[in-house]
């Protein structure tokens, strides 16, 4: 008897998921916006409040010196 093989799964891949938040400086609310490349939102989240410390340091710099600096993330797998 003949059995078809199994398709084999692509992995998924990671896709960017932009979130976006506000920061005050000198008394101005700036909008600010952070993209993470992950395989799913959740995960992507999860990225995002790891790295929160993170992304306010680089996001405040960046408004002290009227920098319209792009911050990217990227997930990597654990090895």
């Amino acid at each position: 008897m003949r059995q078809e093989q199994q398709s084999i799964t692509a992995a998924p891949s990671a896709v960017d998921f932009t979130f976006s938040f506000q920061m005050t400086n000198a008394g101005a609310r700036h909008a600010c916006s952070v993209t993470i490349q992950a395989v799913s939102q959740a995960n992507a989240a999860t990225i995002f409040r790891a790295n929160w410390p993170t992304i306010e340091e680089l996001a405040r710099r960046s408004l002290v010196a009227n920098d319209r600096t792009e911050i990217r993330l990227t997930a990597t797998s654990p090895s």
